[in-house]
């Protein structure tokens, strides 16, 4: 399985290589940040419903 995904990954273009990266970098952000993010879209839903 990691080598069929490993021949996947070395066929892609330098470009796709780096979108990829990007993707896992911002997956691990969100994950570290989660309870803040949350905590913003709540007070942003309570803004709007007026509470």
């Amino acid at each position: 399985m990691f080598k069929k995904i490993g021949n996947w990954y070395r066929a892609q273009t330098d470009t796709t290589k780096a979108l990829i990266w990007i993707g896992v970098i911002c997956l691990i952000g969100i994950a570290f940040r989660w309870n803040a993010i949350i905590e913003g879209v709540t007070k942003g839903f309570n803004f709007f419903a007026g509470k």
